[in-house]
């Protein structure tokens, strides 16, 4: 992964990801729908994209505004809960402008009814994110156009008739020369639609009316003044979503915000060009052995340094990856099963009532981890940081019972390898998929006790390593490897830095790719029953894992990180046994 592609994805601070994962379990309590989750911002349902197509609810304004982000999750959640997308979607116009305000109108009226059926805090969360709407809208000009003052002062009218409250003195005389311009025109739809909230079929007729009315006095603007340029503008800065839902749907990379062009002319299968010249090596192999001894030398000094707890990590551990498990009979007990060794007993000792048995339980683990770590060049400047946090989860893993293995994925060369020199040879042809030797490598293997098995993971520090990453393949064999080891559980921790990226590849198929077959493995492998996490070093990675959290590598490692990796797994868990 190249350090341009990285930074592309939202940097998470730990207050960032906590309100995320907050958000997250809000919007379901709310609804009351478990599917609900947040994903870079966006509501998905299982892995349904949910179009949220309201100004003041967009996912990058106010991103920073813990306070505003709950009131944006308290809207969505009223439009989801009160609202029927089906009869919505049946009674919307064809118009584009219309639709748009039609939809704004909708998600206003649920807001009203949620404001009134639900507690003071949730009131004041809706109301707090429209005024920080409103102030940000201010401020980067909006209302400084003709379109622009328009659209505000319509909404502006609309909010106050709803939720019954007065206009804020800031945007009053704003407003008032607009206002009183259009009262006569949607004067009676207003009266309408506060008369109505209850009913989203009665409260359509007016919200129709009134969104055509509008929509007309736009258009009609365009014509005589020639403002094609500027409703554009204005509407864009609106950020209302004026796309169908269909398209709204075309969540695509999260990522990226578009599908692979590559990957749907091949109905949605990956393509490998040749693997040919594929390799899985055993990591440790690749470093000298006086090089090893140093690099586990070093990582001790420093691991001891830090002061982690991991028998109390283990501990944690084991609570959540164990299971009962059938261990033979208990004798002598008042209760259950009759044993059939003592009925003599009911005749020489007819007073004794000790004459059963029971099924013995035990807990014992019966779960794998696997860790997978990003090898590519950008990781490079992190590898301290995560070799000593992979450290610490396979000792940790290792004092709880629970068997691990860590691999790593990476290439063999930079920008395609002997891949891309077979590809030229052939002529080049179109979308040829995969274009470069995928290096995938065994640190630690699953039946290699953690104590035998420290000295390979200091193969991580060797720097030489790292250079393309092909994320999807690789959480494809990582759980493939998974399979082999009897137990009923298995979690695999990916840990990353960012997008897929091989520059051939993307160069010769599309931008998007990779990051398309990431997606699509994970949700492939998840129904399954397998449960994928992915440990963002420094980033949000919520976009290819619904299960995911950020780590903040500006701090030192520390025992509160192990513990919310820990509860990031119960959580995943609890999760996919509600499935």
């Amino acid at each position: 992964m190249e350090e341009t592609n990285a930074s592309a994805l939202p940097r998470f601070s730990v207050l960032q990801q906590r309100m995320h994962t907050l958000s997250s379990a809000a919007l379901r309590a709310e609804v009351g729908d478990g599917a609900l989750h947040l994903k870079a911002g966006q509501v998905y349902r299982d892995t349904t994209f949910i179009p949220v197509s309201a100004s003041h609810l967009q996912a990058q304004d106010l991103d920073s505004d813990f306070k505003a982000e709950r009131g944006r999750i308290d809207a969505i959640a009223s439009r989801l809960a009160l609202s029927d997308p089906v009869l919505h979607q049946s009674l919307s116009p064809e118009d584009s402008l219309a639709r748009m305000l039609f939809d704004l109108l909708e998600q206003y009226r649920t807001e009203a009814l949620s404001s009134t059926t639900s507690h003071i805090g949730v009131q004041r969360n809706i109301r707090y994110r429209f005024d920080a709407w409103c102030a940000l809208s201010k401020n980067s000009g909006l209302v400084e156009s003709r379109l622009g003052i328009l659209l505000f002062t319509v909404i502006q009218m609309v909010r106050t008739r709803l939720f019954a409250t007065p206009i804020d003195e800031d945007y009053e005389d704003l407003i008032e020369a607009t206002r009183a311009g259009i009262a006569p025109m949607i004067g009676e739809s207003l009266l309408g639609l506060r008369r109505c909230t209850s009913s989203q079929s009665d409260y359509a007729v007016h919200a129709l009316k009134l969104a055509q009315t509008i929509a007309d006095m736009i258009h009609q603007s365009q014509d005589e003044r020639d403002e094609e340029s500027d409703a554009e503008r204005v509407i864009n800065t609106f950020a209302l979503l004026l796309e169908d839902e269909a398209a709204l749907s075309e969540d695509a990379a999260i990522a990226s915000g578009k599908k692979s062009t590559a990957f749907e002319q091949h109905n949605g299968e990956y393509q490998v060009f040749t693997r040919e010249f594929d390799t899985e090596v055993d990591a440790a192999s690749l470093v000298r052995a006086a090089q090893l001894d140093a690099f586990r030398i070093q990582l001790d000094k420093q691991f001891q340094a830090l002061g982690i707890n991991c028998r109390d990590i283990a501990r944690k551990l084991a609570r959540y990856l164990s299971q009962p498990q059938r261990d033979g009979w208990q004798f002598g007990e008042e209760e259950g099963y009759i044993d059939g060794r003592r009925l003599a007993q009911i005749v020489t000792s007819p007073m004794e009532t000790r004459l059963f048995m029971k099924e013995r339980y035990v807990t014992k683990p019966d779960s794998m981890v696997t860790l997978l770590i990003d090898c590519s060049g950008s990781m490079r400047q992190h590898i301290e940081h995560v070799t000593l946090l992979v450290d610490g989860l396979v000792r940790s893993l290792g004092l709880a019972g629970i068997p691990s293995e860590v691999l790593g994925f990476t290439t063999n060369a930079w920008n395609g390898g002997k891949s891309h020199q077979q590809w030229m040879a052939k002529g080049r042809p179109a979308l040829p998929g995969r274009l470069n030797d995928v290096c995938h490598l065994v640190f630690k293997d699953a039946d290699m006790h953690w104590r035998q098995g420290r000295k390979n993971i200091a193969a991580l520090m060797k720097a030489d390593l790292f250079r393309e990453g092909i994320d999807g393949e690789a959480v494809e064999w990582a759980c493939q490897r998974m399979q082999r080891v009897d137990v009923s559980r298995r979690v695999l921790l990916v840990l990353s830095d960012g997008c897929p990226m091989d520059t051939a590849t993307n160069l010769m198929n599309d931008a998007f790719y990779l990051d398309n077959h990431l997606r699509s493995v994970v949700e492939q492998r998840e129904k399954r029953g397998d449960i994928i996490m992915g440990l963002g070093i420094g980033l949000d990675l919520s976009r290819y894992y619904r299960n995911s959290l950020a780590l903040d590598i500006a701090q030192p490692l520390h025992h509160r990180v192990f513990v919310d990796i820990v509860a990031l797994m119960a959580s995943s868990i609890k999760r996919a046994s509600m499935r």
